[in-house]
């Protein structure tokens, strides 16, 4: 019986340390993150009294905060957008390669090895008015230079930019993946069907990729709404705040100012703006819907 017993718990009991480790370094925070978030807090004062829904009408009455949520659309629509493009289109050609493909693949992956810091920092440099390996070329074409981190009207431009290059080739190899997967048969019958290159790509590889095409679109949005590693490298939320998006003011708020209350405020609308957003997308598209077995 006692071995029994052991038997039915033992996946139980190897949960254990997995339920801990979530309930440590997930589940805890945020449950801080909430209690702070109806408190004035700050790390230097004495008392951290509690101040209701103060911090989230502050939130809602504060222009910097409405601001970085246009921001931070226009920049995850742009960079998701543009990655799914170039990605889809880079996965279709390394797909029909023959001879070369690991090479390029490793080419291609190079980005994606290199820290956020350190792509912003390296695209500060090469942006740079007086000395950027940009201005360069656009001088050598006739273009003239460009201020493209002090102009507000190409700043937010100049990090989409980065984030493209450093994360399309994430999209591609999920993409890739997707495309390897896909069988020869349905393309065997739009070729009998006479069907071309455009409508095979349409009708047959885009609806035998969707679920692959959703669940990298999913990934790159919320990652997208995180972005603050290049922000701080190239332009610090500048110039006048066309790139402060939200991690960033929440970086300003609670660790600049010492607003931990406030800043945690504009985390919890940050996450329950992004989960809803999700909720819906799985919701519709039914990315994780298991098809039942014949």
């Amino acid at each position: 019986m006692n071995k029994l017993r052991l038997n039915r718990s033992g996946p139980y009991l190897v949960m254990v340390p997995g339920v801990i480790l979530l309930l440590l370094f997930s589940i805890y925070p945020f449950l801080f993150l909430l209690k702070i978030s109806f408190q004035k807090y700050s790390p230097i004062g004495k008392t951290q009294p509690y101040v209701g829904f103060d911090n989230y009408i502050t939130l809602f009455q504060d222009h910097n905060f409405w601001n970085a949520i246009k921001v931070t659309a226009v920049f995850v629509v742009s960079t998701v957008s543009l990655e799914f493009i170039i990605g889809l289109a880079l996965a279709v050609i390394l797909n029909q390669l023959r001879f070369g493909e690991r090479l390029f693949q490793s080419l291609i992956l190079i980005p994606i090895a290199m820290a956020p810091t350190v792509v912003g920092l390296m695209f500060r440099f090469m942006m740079n008015d007086q000395y950027g390996v940009l201005n360069y070329f656009s001088e050598l074409f006739g273009f003239g230079r460009n201020a493209w981190l002090s102009n507000p009207d190409k700043a937010l431009t100049a990090i989409i930019i980065t984030d493209v290059w450093q994360w399309t080739p994430f999209m591609m190899i999920i993409l890739l993946a997707g495309l390897k997967g896909i069988s020869d048969e349905p393309y065997e019958a739009a070729s009998i069907d006479g069907a071309s290159a455009w409508q095979t790509f349409w009708y047959v590889t885009i609806p035998q990729l969707s679920k692959i095409i959703y669940i990298a679109l999913l990934l790159r949005t919320i990652d997208a709404f995180r972005i603050y590693d290049t922000i701080y490298m190239m332009t610090k939320g500048g110039p006048v705040n066309v790139t402060s998006t939200l991690s960033w003011i929440v970086y300003d708020k609670g660790f600049k100012f010492l607003e931990f209350g406030y800043g945690a405020a504009i985390c919890v609308v940050m996450l329950i703006v992004v989960v809803g957003l999700l909720t819906l997308l799985l919701k519709k598209f039914d990315v994780f819907e298991v098809e039942p077995r014949r």
